[in-house]
Order: structure tokens, then sequence, then C-alpha cells
């Protein structure tokens, strides 16, 4: 079975159940670029469930704040900030402030694949994988630019402007923010710190196949012990609470698909036994699959 489907954006409606597609005043280009005011929250039921997408999106917060989960990590979006994720990342949407004021977008690689937008936004995320934090506090320069860079954006957007334009303002909110970061303290990251990096990177792409320290170790080239100590120094926790953490939440974003059995979801994840798998479930989250999407369905 292959990865965790991910929502394209004509299927979001699941996510905080808010009719994006009907928002759209460009129905066919939904796929590729979207952009509303964050007053759109104001309909939305939290929390979302676990979940990845096809596209890269954003939030940029003008006023009040709202929460995310970006794989274990919940990260706050206050006055200023910007919060980017590539598609693979599971993201879940926890709480917003009912003030908050400020912007979603997303866009398709392809929809900036012509143009310096993809080497913008890879620097851009390469930048957030290093410091392990997908947020960044803008300065008042910085953050006044791309308000207004926004802001137009979305006055084309819903008056159905050529997209060619809005992609060359898109370019431009893209360079603001690797302007800024590179403005930033270049992180000079120790031995353990490089590994760590490493070692999260590898979960990212691996853990539907690797669930134990030393497969991740023997793909790393150090010792199972080495692997431990390190993330231990750096994150607070064992390289095998990491593992867990992650398998976790691929497990959760599968149970929110109701097609999928609870085994097809274990074969999914690589868990051979079924039994097994309801064991770590329950042992992790404190409730089994079944009673975990029961509350799914609840809710």
């Amino acid at each position: 079975m292959s990865r965790i489907p991910q929502y394209k954006p004509d299927d979001f409606n699941p996510i905080l159940d808010i009719d994006w597609a009907g928002k759209s005043t460009i129905k066919k280009e939904l796929n590729d670029f979207f952009i509303e005011p964050l007053q759109v929250l104001k309909d939305a039921k939290t929390p979302s469930q676990p979940h990845r997408k096809t596209v890269n999106d954003f939030v940029f917060i003008r006023k009040g704040s709202l929460e995310k989960m970006v794989c274990s990590s919940l990260y706050g979006v206050e006055e200023g900030m910007i919060m980017l994720l590539p598609p693979h990342k599971i993201r879940t949407f926890i709480h917003y402030t009912p003030d908050v004021e400020g912007f979603y977008c997303h866009f398709s690689n392809d929809f900036i694949a012509e143009g310096p937008g993809l080497k913008y936004l890879q620097d851009i995320l390469n930048h957030a994988d290093i410091i392990y934090n997908p947020t960044l506090i803008l300065d008042d320069e910085h953050r006044d630019r791309i308000f207004l860079i926004l802001q137009q954006m979305e006055t084309l957007y819903h008056e159905n402007q050529s997209l060619d334009l809005i992609r060359l303002y898109l370019f431009t909110l893209l360079g603001e923010i690797r302007h800024f970061i590179e403005k930033l303290p270049r992180p000079n990251l120790s031995v353990n710190e490089t590994l760590v990096f490493r070692f999260r990177k590898l979960i990212t792409s691996q853990i539907q196949n690797l669930h134990s320290v030393k497969e991740f170790a023997d793909l790393l080239n150090v010792s199972p012990n080495h692997l431990n100590k390190s993330v231990k120094s750096v994150t607070g926790k064992t390289a095998s609470e990491i593992i867990n953490e992650s398998l976790l939440m691929e497990a959760k974003a599968l149970l929110s698909l109701s097609h999928l059995s609870v085994s097809e979801i274990a074969f999914a994840l690589g868990v051979d036994d079924v039994s097994y798998f309801s064991r770590f479930f329950k042992k992790h989250s404190g409730m089994s699959p079944s009673d975990y999407r029961k509350g799914i369905d609840l809710s």
C-alpha cells in the first residue's frame, strides 16, 4: 500500500469543514494556487485530523493567533509571523483565536516551476529544516512589505486577473522571505545537531519502512547507542521516542481515512502483526485504533 494519501485542494473540505472550492473564483486552478483572508476560519471546525497536502501552504498573521501541530511538534503563529509548510509534512490545525486576521495561501510546485520560485522555496524550507521550526518572526520592514504583496495577490485573484501576474507577485513574496532569512544569524550546527537533522529528515521519508533505532542508525552510519545519545542531548527525547511519535502521527492520519481497515493501516505502516499495531497505538495514544476512529466520526 502506498504512503498516506495527500489531500488535493479540491478535496480539502473534510480538513476544517470549509468549502474551499466554493470560495475559489478560479475553480479550475484551485489545485495550483489559492489565497484567502484568514477570516474564512470563522466557519472552520477545529481541531482538524492529521493530514498531508499536495501543495505548499502558508499562513501570515496580521492579528490574533493560531496553533498548528507539524508532525508531533506544536507551533503557535502570532502577529507578524509566517508559517510555510511543504506537501510532505503531516499537519494538524489545532486552534485559532476569534480575532485572527491575515492570509492563507497554497501553491503547487508546478505553479512556480518556471522562474526563481522553486529556488527561493527550497532555501526557505532548508532553513526551516535546519532549525526544526517552520515559523518565522518577521521584522517590521519585511512584515509590511509581505502584507502589501498578499493584499495585492488576494485582490488580483478574486478579481479573476491573470495567474501569470499573480505568479510574479508570489515570486516576490518568496524572495522577501528568503531575503529575511539571509539576514538572520546562520545556524552553526554541532556534530550532534547535524546528526539529529539527518535523522529527522530520514524519518520523514522512511517511517513507513523502518521502525527501529538500529535501522536508522545503520543508514546514518553510526551505532544505535551513539544515535540515541546524540538525539537525547539535542531534543531531550530518545531516538525511539521520536520514531514512535512519527509512527503514531502516520497511524492517526491513516485512521482518518474511513475506507481503510485497521489491518490495512497496520500493513501500510510496515507492521505485519495487527495485534501488535493495536497495542502500540493504545500505549501511545491512550485508546484503541477503533475507538480513535469512532472519535473522528463523532467529531
